[in-house]
């Protein structure tokens, strides 16, 4: 891999991974303030992961495929307790990082490009279903699942529901209804002197996934909320 062909995200993670425990990345967002983030987060430990992700974790069985892996750190838990688990990430970058950390299954590709196999669980934290960028995308993505998941299959993931960015002091919510849908934001992450190129991405609320997955052919289960307003759903095949 050529440096100079590596996102800031990239360059973080291998510098990171090669000694620099203090590299952080700036992640710029439209609908908040810019927020250094330690790399450090991206490679923690089980006991060192939020209540979430290890209720997540504990709900994975059979196959796993963990997408949008990046470092791998859900990934390394439940290799090593003894399970059958593939990485996936379309970064290069983060692909060659979880080969060096021992993953034996690893592959680079989008995911709506793949479905070589069928898993039991497909594994995404840290809102990975936010990739899909809007509702449009998220009905792509769940259409698509039908194809990588076995009969008694199920997705484990999290996302949260950024309606109280919009709360007003009386407790009451402003949203313009001609905008797009409240959780579809813009990040752009920064390295260094380097820039990445913007990206969408979905913060879903419970009631749409519940509403979208309905549509797709799951059924969506509430399994955790915290309290900063995230929550962890499992979807199941229901035809």
């Amino acid at each position: 891999m050529k440096k100079n062909s590596l996102t800031p995200f990239e360059e973080a993670f291998l510098d990171f991974h090669n000694g620099n425990n203090n590299a952080e990345v700036i992640v710029h967002c439209n609908k908040g303030d810019d927020e250094p983030v330690a790399l450090k987060y991206f490679f923690r430990r089980f006991d060192e992961m939020p209540l979430l992700e290890q209720k997540a974790l504990e709900q994975c069985r059979g196959k796993v495929l963990d997408i949008g892996a990046g470092s791998g750190c859900h990934s390394v838990v439940l290799n090593d307790r003894g399970m059958d688990i593939t990485a996936l990430d379309i970064l290069e970058g983060f692909t060659s990082i979880m080969r060096k950390r021992g993953l034996p299954k690893v592959i680079n590709s989008d995911i709506m490009d793949y479905s070589e196999e069928k898993f039991d669980t497909l594994l995404m934290l840290m809102n990975g279903i936010g990739f899909t960028k809007d509702f449009s995308g998220l009905e792509k993505f769940l259409h698509h699942a039908h194809k990588l998941l076995n009969t008694y299959g199920q997705i484990i993931l999290d996302s949260s529901d950024l309606l109280y960015l919009y709360q007003q002091e009386d407790g009451s919510v402003m949203i313009d209804l001609h905008e797009a849908y409240y959780g579809e934001v813009v990040y752009t992450v920064e390295y260094g002197n380097k820039s990445g190129k913007p990206f969408k991405w979905l913060f879903v609320d419970f009631s749409s996934l519940q509403e979208i997955a309905d549509k797709c052919g799951f059924q969506a289960e509430l399994l955790y909320e915290d309290e900063h307003f995230n929550y962890l759903a499992r979807l199941t095949i229901s035809r």
